[in-house]
């Protein structure tokens, strides 16, 4: 039986005031709450990860929702090797998503396994079989097949929604529809003119049962490539997309200096096709093409043709050429097979139009205007434009990045980022587009990495520009990324491939189609984690690169809310006995010093548990001489048990032995230790339910949780699950004087709070950007000789040691 049904006694608090003062637990109880039991089942699920991850979990939270978007830990005991494994692992940890039935809310989108042998499950959210746009959710397993994370968007409302799945206009009449909507009817030929059902959230929240119809075509007055969402009710334009990716915005490159360039071509009887068949793809049919549209809005236009060999049309020779070096990256850097991984054709056109300041991806192919001669030159000459382009391409098989607001800023810096890793010059100053850019004019560009501000763009979360404009802004505030990756790629001992292989991987396999910038710094987080270790200095830069641009909490910070306490002198406490105590061994000189007072006789009792590391333990009275000592080999744990004699202050100290540390993995510390003879009485337990939100909001200072019981001389609060950003959100103890007894952050999974006294409170204060799940108090006790309050006691699970 849980600890929650053996409550007799119920002082329930709403999760949204926070405001709780308990003179005897002993409301009436009160009926089941959808809201209450849903917590309660998440705080088993994550009670379960925590245990089972010996506290390194971590987990972000969909705040609107009340579910994660990020947990990474031991997700389950079963091993995952196919698609059934992962929808079984979803379905284990279905309360934690507010799921009813995993097999019956996901399809399978994609799975793959990586150079590194991890597994990778994609599914689509669905409802009545109907899929949920951009609500995706991704089930990794590492090499040992170990499920070691879920991340990804899911709304629980959706099925509680009661939404329609009976459409009443045909596909082709939400085609008709969607071309008359973006002035297109009147166009013959299409690249894509495709229809799908789904259920969309239009921007007031509200859901609709759409037609997601996809058109491209090069026929009108400017490229088209949309996606529109057509009610499939009244056929009314529910939100759409404009897909054309502006290079002008991104782009950068050398320019038409006239170079000579080593081109791959083919050649055929009389001459020479503009056609590299060189490349791995070349095995299942894939090439390297560079046509020309000859100043017409015609696609693919003529391939290109020589007679000599010798080519003299620049702006083709560079589309060819850097269409080539990009192909190489990706092979060669991340192994990827072109821009759908399978070999597929890249296909570039040039001449596209008459003084066409523009590229752009279609959806099937690159497309370069020659430019105005004044603002661009001609785009192709920009090896980074191409980089970008096709990076696009990349994207769209992959994370599917939504083009707008912060999923399609993260678009467009990701091919910023991997453009610039693809062009490598070493003196652009990481500006963007400086060589395309305004011909005329020396040392500009149209943006800038390393200082986003030089063109009006942002570089920090508190100048993020709210618009509707430019698809929400996607040019605008992909400087905060854009900011981020230069953080991460300038940061000493961060070599330029290793950068470009954590934005790879976290593109491939982590982000999804509705990621956020906190999603984008967990998924790049985690892909460090898998290719440089949790403890490497990659993970520590790329931490500190978001932290710096506001996304997130640095690594710089210890994430040990007891720090510092380096020495004997500056030693935490005094620790309260028979509570844990979770730190971090963050340097290879780190020191934690920890202190009590004992005021009788009795024996002592210190474990060390959950150790990432070789660390050892040391007891010390209070003349400062060690009196007793746990040195056991690598990550076994350490225990002393100590009869002292004396009375006075004693101090723990915990360090690693030769310099061993980890940044990541809290280790766990409880002393045990006599209390006074003349403490007689014993504890008594009652129930007591308060929380914050679940996840509780940025930046907010949350009314106390208060426990009184007159007449007590200590009391206590059980909190049934604590998690909040570590070193950043605070929950602050304090006993009826008002005094600050402890400053807990992070995640600490059950235990027991004791104050003197007999007032206890506990109050959360947030910062500005992350936020966690928050807490849940389940239990509430008392020490007295005698019951203060009849028939309110109840049978604890989780007794209280030490007193």
């Amino acid at each position: 039986m849980s600890r929650m049904n053996k409550v007799t006694a119920f002082a329930v608090l709403s999760s949204m005031v926070l405001a709780l003062s308990v003179g005897n637990a002993s409301a009436a109880p009160v009926g089941k709450d959808k809201g209450i039991d849903k917590k309660v089942k998440q705080v088993a699920v994550m009670s379960k990860i925590s245990k089972d991850s010996k506290g390194t979990e971590k987990i972000t939270w969909n705040e609107k929702k009340g579910v994660p978007n990020f947990v990474q830990g031991k997700m389950s005991d079963k091993k995952l090797r196919n698609t059934n494994d992962a929808v079984a692992i979803l379905e284990e940890n279905k309360a934690l998503f507010d799921m009813e039935s995993a097999s019956n809310e996901v399809n399978l989108m994609d799975e793959s396994v990586d150079e590194l042998g991890m597994k990778m499950f994609k599914f689509q959210q669905t409802y009545q079989g109907i899929p949920v746009f951009g609500n995706e959710v991704i089930v990794h397993a590492d090499k040992n097949g170990v499920a070691s994370s879920i991340n990804g968007y899911y709304d629980p409302e959706v099925k509680r929604s009661g939404l329609k799945t009976k459409v009443k206009l045909t596909a082709d009449e939400a085609i008709a529809a969607a071309k008359a909507d973006t002035g297109l009817a009147n166009i013959e030929h299409f690249d894509i003119a495709k229809s799908d059902k789904y259920f969309y959230q239009s921007k007031n929240g509200a859901y609709h049962l759409v037609y997601l119809v996809t058109l491209s075509t090069l026929e009108g007055a400017e490229p088209a490539y949309w996606d529109v969402f057509v009610d499939a009710q009244n056929g009314k334009i529910v939100d759409k997309l404009n897909k054309v990716y502006d290079a002008h915005a991104v782009g950068s490159g050398k320019g038409v200096l006239g170079a000579t360039r080593s081109l791959n071509t083919d050649s055929y009887t009389g001459g020479y096709y503009l056609r590299d068949i060189t490349k791995p793809m070349y095995s299942t049919g894939g090439k390297i093409e560079t046509y020309s549209a000859n100043y017409t809005q015609t696609l693919p236009g003529t391939l290109m043709t020589d007679s000599d060999n010798n080519w003299n049309d620049p702006a083709a020779v560079d589309a060819h050429y850097h269409s080539g070096i990009v192909y190489d990256y990706y092979k060669n850097k991340h192994n990827r097979n072109s821009f759908d991984g399978n070999g597929a054709t890249l296909k570039s056109t040039v001449h596209y139009d008459r003084n066409y300041a523009n590229a752009f991806w279609n959806g099937t192919q690159m497309v370069y205007g020659d430019g105005d001669g004044s603002t661009f030159t001609a785009l192709s000459a920009g090896l980074d434009v191409v980089g970008h382009e096709i990076t696009h391409a990349v994207t769209e098989r992959t994370a599917n990045l939504t083009y707008s607001y912060q999923s399609g800023a993260l678009n467009e810096s990701w091919s910023d980022a991997l453009g610039n890793l693809i062009e490598n010059k070493a003196d652009d100053l990481w500006q963007v587009g400086e060589d395309i850019y305004t011909p005329n004019t020396p040392n500009d560009a149209m943006r800038s990495m390393s200082n986003p501000g030089l063109n009006g763009n942002p570089a920090h979360m508190n100048d993020y520009v709210n618009t509707s404009s430019d698809n929400g802004g996607v040019h605008t505030n992909s400087g905060i990324p854009n900011k981020a990756f230069y953080n991460f790629v300038t940061t000493s001992g961060i070599t330029r491939d290793n950068a470009g292989k954590v934005w790879y991987r976290a593109l491939t396999q982590y982000m999804t189609s509705n990621s956020q910038f906190m999603d984008a710094r967990n998924a790049t987080i985690q892909a460090a984690t898998d290719l440089f270790g949790a403890s490497s200095a990659e993970v520590t830069a790329v931490t500190n690169a978001w932290s710096n641009v506001g996304v997130g909490s640095s690594a710089g910070n210890t994430n040990d809310s007891y720090e510092p306490n380096e020495s004997m002198s500056a030693a935490y406490g005094p620790i309260t006995s028979g509570t844990v105590y979770n730190g971090k061994i963050s340097t290879a000189t780190d020191q934690d010093w920890f202190k009590f007072n004992i005021n009788t006789t009795g024996t002592i009792s210190v474990t060390l548990n959950n150790l990432p590391n070789d660390y050892d333990l040391y007891l010390y009275n209070s003349a400062g001489t060690e009196v007793a000592k746990s040195e056991n080999t690598n990550t076994t744990s350490e225990s002393i048990s100590y009869s002292a004699t004396a009375t006075g202050t004693y101090y723990v100290k915990v360090n690693g032995h030769n310099g061993a540390m980890n940044t990541s993995t809290a280790y766990a510390l409880k002393a045990t230790y006599p209390t006074s003879s003349s403490s007689v009485g014993q504890w008594y337990y009652e129930s007591m339910m308060s929380s914050t939100p679940h996840p509780y909001a940025n930046y907010a200072t949350y009314a106390p949780s208060t426990y009184t019981k007159i007449g007590a001389t200590q009391v206590a609060l059980h909190f049934s699950y604590f998690d909040t950003e570590q070193g950043y959100d605070f929950v602050t103890i304090k006993d009826k004087n008002g005094s600050v007894i402890h400053n807990l952050s992070g995640t600490l999974g059950s235990f027991w709070v004791i104050v003197d006294g007999d007032k206890i409170s506990a109050q959360l204060i947030s910062d500005l950007y992350v936020n966690a799940w928050g807490y849940s108090i389940d239990q509430v006790a008392y020490f007295s000789s005698n019951p203060l309050f009849s028939g309110s006691t109840i049978t604890t699970v989780d007794p209280i040691i030490g007193n």
